[in-house]
């Protein structure tokens, strides 16, 4: 993604979530534009506040390692005052429910923004996924294309199973006319069903 796109949608107020890229590009790209911050794992989030904190103001990294998490949070907000700050990290997907509460509460703030990539998406629990929704997925197309290709779709595969099966519940149960027309009222009956069901499939 282009600088300039990234940074209409930042200060558009959304974050910006990757698939399988390096967020340090963003962070090559953005750094002499904002405050940024960098770190390849999201964990542990005392690292990346501690960082950042000796980036912003600089602090003493061994003063800083005496504070509480909270502490740290509340003297970044005050040290980043108005400025926009970044946070970039990958591996979204490792958070932790215990660092969502930081990541949660420094997103309340409308001049803070993150920019995160995953690559398994499949380990996403709840609370992870509930955060990710703030996001804007930036290659969403690289993201379907290469997802869709794990999921196997059985449905067109089932569907003439039933009618396949439908057509023999049609023969057992009918008990008269002849042959013939016993085949082929159960062959349309079973076609009916298998029409039916991709009509019904194909909306869902």
């Amino acid at each position: 993604m282009k600088l300039l796109q990234i940074k209409e949608y930042l200060e558009s107020g959304k974050n910006l979530l990757y698939y399988k890229k390096d967020v340090y590009k963003c962070f090559k790209q953005l750094k002499d534009h904002y405050l940024c911050v960098y770190s390849n794992e999201p964990l542990p989030i005392k690292g990346i506040l501690v960082r950042a904190l000796n980036y912003i103001s600089r602090y003493n990294k061994t003063k800083l390692n005496r504070l509480t998490i909270s502490e740290l949070t509340e003297l970044l907000i005050k040290e980043v005052g108005n400025k926009h700050l970044i946070i970039l990290f990958n591996n979204f997907d490792r958070l932790t429910e215990k660092a969502l509460v930081t990541y949660r509460y420094l997103n309340s703030f409308e001049n803070i923004h993150f920019i995160c990539s995953f690559s398994v998406v499949k380990t996403f629990n709840p609370e992870v996924y509930s955060f990710s929704k703030t996001f804007k997925l930036v290659n969403i197309e690289e993201y379907n294309a290469e997802y869709s290709t794990d999921e196997i779709n059985i449905t067109y595969v089932v569907y003439p199973i039933l009618s396949i099966y439908c057509f023999f519940i049609y023969l057992k149960t009918s008990f008269s006319g002849n042959i013939a027309s016993l085949l082929i009222g159960g062959a349309w009956f079973a076609f009916l069903i298998f029409r039916t069901l991709m009509y019904t499939g194909g909306r869902s």
